[in-house]
C-alpha cells in the first residue's frame, strides 16, 4: 500500500505543483481565474472596457470638471476614455478577439479604431488582464484624451495646459457583471488620474467654474452631490445625466 501511495503521489506530484504555480501566477485574480478557466463564463464571450479617467477638482472645492460623452446623448462624464493598443493583432487574434460592435458596445469609428474596448472568449480574460497590467503596446495614461477633450475643443488653455501634473491614484475593476445596455457580460477597467495643477492652471480652473452652466460648450462643473445623484440639475430641471462610472472620481464604487 505504502509503494502504491509512493506512486501516485509521484504521478500526480507534477500536476499539483503545476496546479500551485497557475494558481500563484494569478493569485490577484483568482476569482476571475475560477469564473473563467473553470467556470461558467469560460465560453461565454466577454466584453473588455478599458479606460483611464481624469479626476479634475476645482480648487478649494467639491466641485468637479466633467465633459459631454460623444456617443451617449446629453450624458456627462470625466475626462478620458479608452485607452489605445498599440502593435499587431497577433496577440489579440490568439485571444478570439472582436471589435466592439454597434449590437454588444459602441461601435468603431475613425477615432475609436484601436480602443481597448472589445469581445474575447471567457477562457482568455485572464491572459488579457495579465497583458494589461504590464502596460506593454498600449497607452498607459490618458494625456491624449485630455488633449482631445480639453485643449483641442478650447475647454481649457492650451498653452497654459500644455504641460501638467498627475497622479495615479486608484485602478477599479468590475468583473463579469451583466450589462443591459450591451446585452453581454463585461469587464470593466478604470485608471483615475488626479490633475495637479500649478498656481496658473489653478486660476484658470477657478474662472472657468465661474461661468454659468451652458452643456453647449461641451462641458459642465457639477458638485460632488450631483455626481451621487447622477444628474445635473438646473433652476429645478434635469439638462442633463451623469455616468455612474464618475462616482469613481469621489471614491465611490459603482
Amino acid at each position: 500500500m505504502a509503494v502504491f501511495f509512493t506512486t501516485m503521489m509521484a504521478l500526480f506530484k507534477p500536476l499539483i505543483t503545476k496546479g500551485a504555480a497557475i494558481a500563484w501566477e494569478n493569485r490577484k485574480h483568482l476569482n476571475l481565474f475560477l469564473k473563467t478557466k473553470l467556470g461558467k463564463y469560460k465560453g461565454k464571450d466577454i466584453r473588455f472596457s478599458i479606460s483611464g479617467l481624469y479626476k479634475i477638482q476645482i480648487p478649494n472645492t467639491n466641485r468637479y470638471l466633467l465633459v459631454l460623452n460623444r456617443r451617449i446623448e446629453n450624458q456627462l462624464q470625466p475626462v478620458g476614455g479608452a485607452y489605445k493598443r498599440f502593435g499587431d493583432d497577433s496577440l489579440f487574434n490568439k485571444w478570439g478577439y472582436r471589435p466592439d460592435t454597434a449590437k454588444n458596445g459602441l461601435d468603431v469609428d475613425e477615432k475609436s479604431s484601436s480602443d481597448l474596448r472589445f469581445m474575447i472568449n471567457g477562457k482568455n480574460v485572464i491572459d488579457v488582464m495579465n497583458w494589461f497590467e504590464k502596460g506593454e503596446e498600449r497607452e498607459t495614461d490618458a494625456r491624449r484624451e485630455f488633449k482631445e477633450e480639453l485643449l483641442d475643443t478650447g475647454i481649457l488653455d492650451a498653452a497654459l495646459f500644455q504641460h501638467f501634473n498627475q497622479k495615479h491614484i486608484r485602478r477599479y475593476s468590475k468583473n463579469l457583471s451583466w450589462s443591459e445596455y450591451f446585452s453581454c457580460y463585461e469587464i470593466l477597467v478604470y485608471d483615475v488620474f488626479e490633475l495637479i495643477p500649478n498656481d496658473e492652471q489653478k486660476s484658470e480652473l477657478t474662472k472657468l467654474s465661474r461661468l454659468e452652466t451652458d452643456l453647449s460648450k461641451g462641458y459642465a462643473i457639477v458638485s460632488c452631490d450631483e455626481i451621487e445623484q447622477q444628474r445635473l440639475i438646473v433652476g429645478n430641471k434635469q439638462i442633463a445625466r451623469i455616468g455612474q462610472h464618475t462616482k469613481l472620481l469621489i471614491n465611490k464604487t459603482f
